[in-house]
């Protein structure tokens, strides 16, 4: 019968094994690191994209808002929005019919943002029709480019029964990581921007022309804004908002559908859907351009808002 061997007299045998195990554990290394082992991770939460804390609970209680899942294995776990995405995919895969074609595109002239059909949110709760509204952004595929640059989509956020509404030109680099309106060095200064007038950043709703960041940041084109004016629409009719805060020119053209450009347009009233619209400078610009005169004239337009708010 053949011995067994033994480590402790063997140095060649204990060498061995020694590699034996150092192999193994490097092998589990790596697996772990390519994501090829299951690891247990703690549970979170993410509150619905486009609602506030307030407005998440509920929608997170009624079914509506989407919950990250408790824990990660081999594969991980699609992000709410992208599983928001696949549940409106697979609704409208359902409908009879052909798919509905994108909106005719204009350019310039009155009509773009009727092209939103607010009654589809009729009998909803206005946290189920935003949630539906931020699941079809999720989903949405009509802009090639952005759909293939994007990471997250920026539906908005805020509170659902705020009175003002801020409106920019759409997602930066810090938005598209995130999926929030207005995060990055600007979003910072519109939160001091709102607080200037005696508001929270969680009383107003923030939103963009565009649901997903252009590549390179550049501005939107006239079919990029045309295909993203319906969701906006739906928002203005589910919100309400008494006032809207149009930031910056490409805004503000957009939705006054006017070449005007912003040193024009701000300061001034304007009737738009219901609501009356106050465009100003974009924060970005007013920080390239931080002077007296610029900071002024901001807070000049932002006390007229203030001012109809309280009206």
């Amino acid at each position: 019968m053949a011995e067994t061997p033994r480590t402790s007299g063997s140095p060649n045998l204990r060498q061995d094994l020694a590699n034996l195990v150092r192999a193994v554990r490097l092998r589990l290394e790596d697996e772990a690191r390519a994501g090829l082992a299951a690891v247990q991770r703690p549970a979170a939460l993410e509150p619905a994209v486009g609602l506030s804390a307030e407005a998440s609970a509920k929608a997170e209680a009624a079914g509506h808002a989407p919950r990250a899942s408790a824990t990660a294995g081999a594969t991980p776990a699609p992000l709410p929005e992208a599983r928001a995405a696949e549940a409106m995919k697979r609704e409208l895969a359902g409908r009879a019919g052909p798919p509905e074609e994108p909106p005719a595109v204009h350019v310039a002239g009155p009509g773009l943002f009727d092209l939103a059909s607010p009654d589809l949110e009729e009998g909803m709760t206005r946290e189920e029709a935003i949630s539906r509204v931020v699941a079809e952004v999720a989903a949405c595929e009509r802009c090639p480019e952005l759909v293939a640059n994007r990471t997250r989509t920026v539906p908005g956020q805020g509170s659902l029964y705020a009175k003002l509404l801020f409106i920019g030109e759409g997602p930066g680099e810090e938005e598209d990581r995130q999926g929030l309106a207005f995060v990055g060095r600007a979003g910072q200064l519109l939160t001091k921007m709102i607080e200037s007038i005696g508001l929270a950043r969680e009383e107003v709703f923030i939103a963009n022309i565009l649901k997903c960041r252009p590549p390179n940041n550049r501005q939107p084109t006239p079919e990029e804004a045309a295909h993203c004016a319906p969701y906006l629409a739906r928002q203005v009719a589910i919100l309400r908002p008494k006032v809207i805060v149009a930031l910056g020119g490409v805004a503000a053209q957009n939705l006054l559908q006017t070449h005007d450009g912003i040193t024009r347009l701000r300061g001034r009233f304007y009737p738009y859907r219901g609501a009356k619209l106050m465009p100003t400078f974009h924060p970005a610009y007013v920080l390239r351009n931080y002077t007296p005169d610029t900071r002024k004239k901001v807070y000049d337009d932002l006390l007229k808002v203030r001012a109809e708010l309280d009206a």
